[in-house]
């Protein structure tokens, strides 16, 4: 068994993470065990993965890998389903791109009934799926809060506080996401701040247990959360609305914050992965064009200049650093107008006065927004393409 430990001996900490794999696969059946090093909190990761039959993660197998972890401050592990984090990775969960995809297999059972390799999948190509995701959710959040000023002004506390609950719990899970793997199913905001204690200082003392504000707060925020669900009377005062208001807003700015660390690692650990492997291709490729410097071969096609014009990526006013982004914004404006159409004559419009007029602007920004090149540029570039096959067709015959 222990010759499937793929420990590799130039990490200092090889002897350490090769007994605690040891460790692990003796008090537990794994299908594979991800080791993820970083400079933050805690500073090694063991991801672990049971076989498929185990539908739960339940205490006989926590106890036993709670023993042989607990004696090692620094280092912390987290137990899932193979399936789970293979289609977790799939819609862009950044916490198993991060550790597994741009992790370090250290042990893999051969005889799983699941075939799993996130290590072999290209990051390039979840990263921005990961962003997407978390653009949406975040997105989601901010909907929730539409119902917010119209409560605050007609002094409906309760339903306030209730929505504020609502966007945090909602927060916590986006985080809890990329931080943890997978969401924390509770109702009382306290429990989803414990579960990221160590991982995140900003996020564990948004509500500080030692403050007895803080306290009467948190409390005040799952009662109003029982008195909502439940239609019963709760007494709220607008300084406390606003209290909770003001802990919402700083919990969206730092998970803001640590998603973008996160994408950041991720982006730093794919360029510290291809540096060597480029050295040895770009070494391979001078050798190959040394020795066939004097076979003589067809000109290749030039690529269309119009395709050269934009390096800096779209401007219109703002700079966006890929097309991607840019239709993301595109794609939001286009949803506000629709929600401007559609709820023109109701509250849920907000507080904007005739918001048929407001809408001319921003149908004029997606206008000068949109890349009406694109198309044209696509068109070249696969007619550039085409005729490069050609080309290695003909030099292949």
């Amino acid at each position: 068994m222990n010759d499937s430990i793929q420990i590799k001996q130039s990490d200092p900490s090889a002897g350490i993470l090769k007994e605690l794999t040891e460790k692990v696969i003796k008090v537990a059946p794994m299908q594979d065990i991800y080791i993820s090093v970083a400079n933050t909190a805690p500073e090694t990761r063991f991801i672990l993965f049971v076989d498929t039959t185990f539908t739960r993660i339940d205490n006989d197998l926590l106890e036993p890998l709670n023993q042989v972890f607990e004696d090692y401050l620094s280092i912390t592990y987290n137990v899932f389903s193979g399936d789970y984090a293979a289609d977790a990775i799939r819609k862009g969960n950044l916490y198993f791109i991060e550790h597994c995809v741009l992790g370090q297999l250290a042990y893999t059972n051969t005889e799983a009934k699941t075939n799993f390799h996130p290590e072999s999948i290209q990051p390039s190509i979840l990263i921005p799926r990961a962003k997407k995701q978390f653009k949406r959710a975040m997105g989601k959040v901010d909907g929730r809060y539409t119902t917010f000023p119209k409560s605050l002004k007609n002094e409906k506390y309760v339903d306030a506080a209730y929505t504020l609950h609502q966007m945090m719990e909602q927060l916590f899970k986006i985080a809890e996401e990329f931080i943890l793997g997978k969401q924390l199913f509770a109702k009382d905001i306290s429990e989803h701040q414990t579960a990221l204690t160590g991982y995140v200082p900003g996020i564990a003392t948004l509500f500080d247990i030692e403050h007895e504000e803080d306290v009467c707060l948190l409390e005040l925020l799952h009662s109003a959360y029982l008195a909502f669900r439940h239609k019963n009377h709760l007494h709220i005062s607008r300084a406390d609305i606003e209290k909770l208001l003001c802990k919402t807003q700083s919990l969206r700015k730092e998970i803001e914050r640590l998603f973008m660390e996160a994408v950041a690692r991720c982006y730093e650990k794919i360029e510290t992965d291809q540096t060597t492997p480029a050295r040895e291709d770009k070494h391979e490729l001078e050798n190959t064009v040394n020795d066939e410097a004097g076979k003589e071969s067809p000109p290749r096609p030039k690529l269309p200049k119009y395709m050269l014009t934009d390096t800096e990526g779209y401007v219109c006013n703002l700079k966006f650093s890929s097309y991607f982004d840019l239709f993301v914004v595109i794609e939001d404006l286009i949803e506000i107008s629709l929600h401007t159409l559609y709820n023109a004559d109701s509250e849920n419009s907000g507080f904007v006065r005739n918001p048929h007029y407001h809408l001319v602007s921003v149908l004029e920004l997606i206008k000068k927004l949109l890349p009406g090149d694109t198309g044209q540029t696509l068109t070249e570039l696969n007619d550039y393409l085409n005729a490069v096959n050609n080309l290695n067709e003909q030099i292949s015959i």
